[in-house]
């Protein structure tokens, strides 16, 4: 027999056809109208109708009464397999999984971070995922002037970011990591590592040194940032303004400059490059606070809320281990 290709029913786009097909189904598993009734809280009346409007669209009677009982037409019998297929497809919409197995995970997380949040916060939990969820691939991007609106618009998933004390956008979400201070980082043996280990340094031992000085890009526009210019009274002499930590630490450890560093970016690169870490000037206060910044849009979702989780759990450790190594006075 050739099947007849027929335009779907018009009043399906106008109606419910998930409680035609219910009707259908209970009534097949029934056979008896008023039972279907029962089960699916309908009137009969109703029932009645829409059993009418699902033999308009299916061009045939799909049940036939007799002794009290409907029984199923072959055209039923032929809609009974896809129309559960139409149902538990419905139902799918609105499960959500609430498990996450990371071994099979597969997914692209874009994270926006500048230098020593991709170096400090962010490369040991690339290296621990890499291992444990090998599926999941991390883009990572500088910030930039339209990044909440990026982020509003679904390109970007996180940003390591912080208000800075202005008002957080209703529809973006901020976890803060930890509250830190920044450190001074110089050469190996300089001067004011001398000077450091017979008493807390003073902005005149500090102040004889060019630095390198950190220019961090904002999520608006503007001048960038630069680390420490912030603070009262300090005007420190940059040799060097750059958007790098690491590339800074570099150029500290060939030299006598000196550089404002995060403590815990500060102690990570002094495992690795020949540098000492020191206390800043005596009163001042440079705060460090790293937050995870998203919208609102992302927030169920289980690959990223299972990657905000891991990375706090790893930002919370390297600060307790931070505050071992070198303590706060």
């Amino acid at each position: 027999m050739q099947n007849v290709n027929r335009e779907i029913p018009k009043d399906i786009d106008e109606s419910n056809p998930y409680r035609v097909y219910r009707l259908l189904l209970t009534l097949y598993e029934t056979n008896v109208l008023s039972r279907a009734c029962d089960i699916l809280g309908l009137s009969v009346p109703t029932a009645s109708r829409l059993l009418g409007k699902a033999r308009d669209w299916f061009d045939d009677p799909l049940f036939v009464p007799s002794a009290g009982r409907m029984y199923p037409s072959r055209r039923m019998e032929s809609l009974k397999q896809p129309l559960y297929v139409a149902i538990n497809s419905m139902k799918a919409l609105f499960v959500r999984d609430t498990t996450f197995d990371p071994t099979n995970a597969e997914g692209i997380v874009r994270i926006v971070a500048i230098d020593n949040a991709f170096y400090t916060l962010l490369t040991p939990v690339i290296l621990e995922l890499n291992k444990e969820a090998p599926g999941i691939h991390f883009q990572v991007f500088d910030r930039f002037p339209d990044m909440i609106k990026s982020m509003r618009e679904g390109e970007l998933d996180l940003a390591f970011y912080s208000m800075e004390g202005k008002p957080r956008p209703a529809d973006f979400k901020e976890q803060t990591l930890f509250k830190s201070n920044h450190v001074l980082l110089v050469r190996h043996n300089h001067p004011l590592s001398v000077i450091s280990q017979q008493r807390r340094l003073t902005f005149e031992d500090v102040g004889q040194y060019n630095h390198v000085g950190v220019a961090i890009t904002m999520a608006t526009k503007g001048p960038r940032l630069i680390i420490g210019q912030q603070a009262q009274n300090l005007h420190d002499k940059v040799c060097c303004e750059m958007p790098f930590f690491v590339a800074g630490a570099s150029l500290v450890a060939e030299s006598d400059l000196v550089m404002r560093t995060p403590r815990e970016t500060a102690l990570r690169l002094a495992k690795s490059i020949p540098l000492d870490v020191l206390r800043m000037e005596d009163t001042l206060s440079l705060p460090w606070l790293p937050g995870l910044f998203w919208h609102e849009s992302t927030a169920n979702s289980p690959l990223l809320t299972w990657v905000r989780a891991r990375v706090a759990v790893k930002a919370k450790a390297i600060f307790d281990l931070a505050e071992i190594e070198l303590p706060f006075i």
